[in-house]
């Protein structure tokens, strides 16, 4: 059984980036300007821009999912190819409605082989990840079943957490969840947050960046070991780079990617966030 495995950019992942897996990207909107993230976008030139209208006051830029069509356009270029099974791997339901979306794609479809849909409650490469383990369960010889199981399986062990500069990005998009009783009373805070149960939940609240990387590091080593970490970041290169050497020395020289939060993410949490994704070792 050929099974084709989808993901969204909200995975962190760029298309073609991991073959075998097809990214279908979200939406960016700077005012009337519309982008597919990662595609029309770039990572460097959202950060970029994103930059420039804060500092000139302008309008920040939201998100949109893809529309359904864009779902089954993909999904039928991945049959005609000849899939004769997909498991569709995506951003926690709770926080974006692009699950809602692939599934509505599929329905379009006449004839459409088994379909598995995955929503892995989180975000960032802990998405990725899951449809990495979909692939390789795949290669394999999972059947469909057991490879959509294998990215929840892998989901479940994952954290996504971070800290960011201000919660105001959050807020405006609706993405604050259960931290939003933290809006407008956290004065100089850098908040720390985790993805769980697919909600933003606010889980510790240092003062200052140096003290909020502390805990995050913290954080990523609370159980021990990891099987993998990233570290993600909203254009500070520099403080990503030094958390990832630090959790590197700590992992016996594991390998520890830093990766410039893709646009629709990065939409949501603003310049100076610094977040990790951590798979927890079975």
């Amino acid at each position: 059984m050929s099974i084709a495995i989808v993901t969204d950019s909200a995975s962190d992942l760029e298309q073609g980036e991991i073959e075998g897996i097809t990214v279908i990207p979200l939406h960016l909107h700077f005012g009337d300007e519309v982008f597919e993230d990662g595609v029309t976008l770039t990572k460097p030139d959202f950060w970029q821009r994103l930059n420039r209208v804060v500092e000139e006051g302008g309008v920040l830029p939201t998100t949109s999912q893809p529309a359904p069509g864009a779902f089954r356009d993909a999904y039928q270029q991945l049959i005609d190819d000849g899939a004769d099974g997909v498991i569709s791997v995506h951003i926690s339901g709770k926080l974006s409605g692009t699950l809602n979306s692939a599934r509505q794609g599929a329905s379009l479809l006449d004839n459409a082989p088994p379909f598995e849909f995955v929503d892995t409650e989180t975000a960032s490469m802990s998405v990725a990840w899951a449809a990495q383990a979909a692939l390789d369960a795949d290669r394999e010889g999972a059947s469909i079943e057991q490879a959509a199981d294998a990215a929840r399986e892998s989901a479940a062990r994952s954290r996504a957490v971070l800290f960011v500069e201000t919660l105001d990005y959050l807020q405006r998009g609706g993405r604050i969840g259960r931290a939003r009783h933290l809006a407008g009373r956290l004065l100089r805070m850098r908040p720390l947050l985790e993805v769980i149960d697919g909600e933003i939940v606010d889980i510790e609240k240092p003062r200052t960046r140096k003290k909020a990387l502390d805990r995050l590091y913290a954080q990523i080593m609370a159980q021990g070991t990891p099987e993998r970490v990233a570290i993600m970041h909203g254009g500070v290169e520099s403080d990503a780079r030094d958390l990832a050497n630090r959790v590197s020395e700590a992992c016996d020289g594991m390998t520890v990617p830093v990766v410039l939060s893709s646009p629709v993410i990065g939409a949501h949490v603003g310049p100076g966030t610094v977040g990790a994704s951590v798979l927890r070792r079975a």
